[in-house]
């Protein structure tokens, strides 16, 4: 076979490799490339191709070196060797890894992209794609803090009791109100601290808020999963319904209403 021939062979199976590569700088992938053996150059060819199909908000930047792939951060490098690939991954992915195949790259261990894998076989791949995904989802996935849930349903409860329920925010939470205040609730830490009139407690759940604090929102529950807010819907009720007395009649069952021994 002459030279012209294997040149052209060469030119062949480079333009058949390019045109399976998409949004692919070309001369960038050249040089990562270049020089490196088929299985190598098969290794990230495949990787790269699963890791652009998880999602488009994924991009891929060359660097010197190596290929990055990004979010709003990196999320995964590879290398092309020789005839391997080392693919270092962001730190969080190695909660998924239950077969413990990653590694700490050492050098590297406070690094973001602190684990790796070098893989020689094809088969390798599907493994480490599943890795990705589950980390992409984990990274993309809308964190929403349970407490905020908590209290958005709880909101939503109360301000289904009466069309004239009214609140504002106060400096110690959010204030409803009918005729007059009836409840207020505040976001804690761990669950929704929520403060009612004294009304009446057969089952025992409601607390007294402060030995000082004799006002009319005295008594306190604390909502720390979503069932409690159907055992406290009852009692806030309760309160709204003590709010809508007449003034006169507050004033003079106050000690019966508000006071708790």
């Amino acid at each position: 076979m002459s030279k012209t021939n294997v040149i052209s062979n060469v030119d062949k199976v480079a333009s058949k490799r390019k045109s399976k590569l998409l949004n692919v700088d070309t001369s960038c992938y050249e040089n990562i490339i270049y020089n490196k053996k088929d299985i190598a150059i098969q290794l990230f060819d495949e990787f790269d191709k699963q890791v652009l199909n998880i999602n488009n908000s994924i991009k891929r930047n060359y660097l010197m070196k190596n290929v990055a792939y990004k979010l709003n951060k990196k999320i995964i490098e590879v290398q092309v060797n020789q005839s391997d690939i080392l693919i270092s991954f962001y730190k969080d992915i190695k909660q998924f890894d239950n077969f413990n195949k990653l590694s700490i790259r050492k050098g590297y261990e406070n690094s973001t992209l602190c684990h790796y894998i070098k893989i020689t076989d094809l088969k390798e791949i599907p493994y480490l794609i599943g890795l990705c995904n589950k980390l992409y989802n984990y990274l993309t996935e809308l964190k929403v803090n349970p407490v905020d849930t908590l209290f958005n349903k709880l909101l939503v409860k109360i301000n289904s009791i009466g069309s004239n329920v009214t609140s504002h925010y106060t400096k110690k939470g959010l204030m409803f109100k009918n005729k007059r205040n009836f409840t207020i609730i505040s976001k804690k830490k761990y669950g929704i601290y929520i403060r009612l009139l004294n009304v009446e407690d057969n089952d025992n759940i409601l607390k007294v808020v402060g030995r000082t604090a004799y006002g009319p929102l005295c008594r306190y529950f604390k909502i720390k999963e979503e069932k409690d807010i159907d055992l406290i819907m009852p009692y806030i009720i309760k309160s709204y319904e003590i709010s809508k007395y007449n003034p006169l009649d507050l004033k003079n069952n106050f000690i019966e209403l508000y006071y708790f021994e």
